[in-house]
Parts: structure tokens; C-alpha cells; sequence
């Protein structure tokens, strides 16, 4: 609860100086949004460590190696990323390259995802 309450307080208190910015013209409100957004992602990030660390633990009872839950956590991780990124060229008025960090993310987790798609190819390999 507290951490919601943290991260509406950042984005309202930079969305109201981004507007007031706005208003005197000054050109600086693509990097307070900037500054925000890096503010609630490291909000976010110490969040969910006790989640990384039930993962960690399933990840040991389970007898899976990093094989099966890396990719995973390396995808959710690009797509926050990536998110915040091209949210932030739409907010700057720049379409074509929000679509081009979409698109790099989307390579980005294909690429991070290869070893577990390698995994499923090695264990149909041995069934048939």
C-alpha cells in the first residue's frame, strides 16, 4: 500500500510540474518524465525483490536450473523496460522511435528466450 501511494505521489507531483513547465515553455518536461519514470521504476524494482526471491525458491524445490526461470524474468524485465522507453518517445512526439524500442524489445526477448526454446528442441529431440 505504501508503495502505490509513493509511486502516485512521484507521477502526480511530476505530472504537475511537467504541466507548469509546459506552460512557461520551457522545454524541459521530457526529461522530468524521464527523471519520474526512473524514479518509480527503482521504486518498483526494490518491490519486488520478495517476489525474486519466491521465484529463487520455487526455481530450488523444484530441481529446475536457470535455464527455465532466467529467461523468463530476463523477459519480463525488457518489457518494463522497453514500456517505459517508448512511453516516453510518445511523450516526446516521437512515434517512429517508441515503435523502434518496441521492436527492439521484442528482439530483445526473442533473443533472450533462444536458450529455452533450445531446451524444448533438445527434449522433443530425445522423446522422438
Amino acid at each position: 500500500m505504501e508503495l502505490i501511494v509513493r509511486i502516485a505521489a512521484a507521477a502526480v507531483t511530476g505530472t504537475a510540474a511537467a504541466l507548469l513547465m509546459k506552460r512557461g515553455g520551457a522545454p524541459m518536461t521530457l526529461p522530468l518524465s524521464a527523471a519520474v519514470c526512473a524514479l518509480v521504476l527503482s521504486l518498483c524494482a526494490r518491490a519486488l525483490l520478495p517476489a525474486m526471491e519466491a521465484l529463487d525458491r520455487a526455481r530450488t524445490l523444484s530441481g529446475l536450473g536457470n535455464v527455465y526461470f532466467l529467461p523468463v524474468l530476463k523477459c519480463v524485465a525488457i518489457g518494463i523496460v522497453t514500456r517505459a522507453a517508448s512511453d516516453l518517445c510518445r511523450d516526446g512526439g516521437q512515434l517512429a522511435m517508441a515503435g523502434a524500442v518496441e521492436f527492439g524489445g521484442a528482439a530483445a526477448a526473442l533473443c533472450v528466450s533462444l536458450p529455452l526454446l533450445q531446451t524444448l528442441l533438445d527434449l522433443l529431440e530425445a522423446l522422438l
